[in-house]
């Protein structure tokens, strides 16, 4: 009986350390993975604050967001004024405006970007607009062309600015990253950003 009992036990036994050593590698995850998400949500609101700027790109970039029938949005107004203030300060020579247009639309982000400083007196030899793009990545992929140095001031909102700043570092940029301060739906936004962080991570630009 005794000679029967004891490989039944040891099997139950070996099953107990299987499922220990099981529920150790799911926990280790789990903990990897909560990390990572904090760590990634830290940069978010942080990085903002942390980012220098020297002012030594010629080039500033503003990164599209949404206009309506040739007027800028409220949060496209803001990274245009913040390029507006830039460029007057002398942080650059050039403004590149990016942004597409959507499906209806009868002006591309980049052009109502780039009339609205033309009427704040930036001159025209000075603007660019890039207007095919329509992701963040695009808009920085897409201006490529219009700066040969790949030295640039980028100008977003500030719950943008980590991933933007990643981006451009993958597209192979020498990017500081200037954040205007987004008042609403903070949460939302940000909540956005981490998940669109974490797909560019695991490889999946778009």
């Amino acid at each position: 009986m005794l000679g029967q009992l004891n490989p039944a036990s040891r099997a139950i036994k070996q099953q107990r350390i299987r499922q220990t050593k099981y529920w150790k590698v799911v926990l280790a995850v789990l903990a990897a993975l909560v990390l990572f998400v904090l760590y990634e949500a830290g940069a978010i609101l942080l990085f903002p604050q942390v980012s220098k700027l020297t002012c030594k790109a010629d080039t500033i970039l503003v990164m599209g967001a949404a206009q309506y029938n040739g007027v800028p949005s409220p949060a496209f107004q803001r990274r245009l004024d913040k390029a507006l203030d830039l460029y007057n300060q002398g942080c650059g020579k050039n403004i590149v405006v990016t942004g597409g247009s959507q499906v209806g639309d009868n002006y591309s982000e980049g052009l109502t970007g780039a009339a609205y400083l033309y009427g704040a007196g930036v001159p025209i030899s000075a603007l660019t607009s890039e207007t095919r793009s329509t992701t963040s990545l695009e808009n920085l992929e897409f201006s490529k062309s219009f700066i040969p140095e790949q030295t640039v001031t980028i100008v977003t909102d500030d719950l943008h600015a980590y991933r933007t700043w990643y981006l451009a570092k993958h597209l192979g940029y020498s990017a500081e990253v200037v954040g205007v301060f987004a008042p609403y739906g903070r949460w939302i936004y940000g909540i956005k950003e981490l998940v669109k962080i974490t797909v560019y991570h695991l490889g999946f630009f778009k």
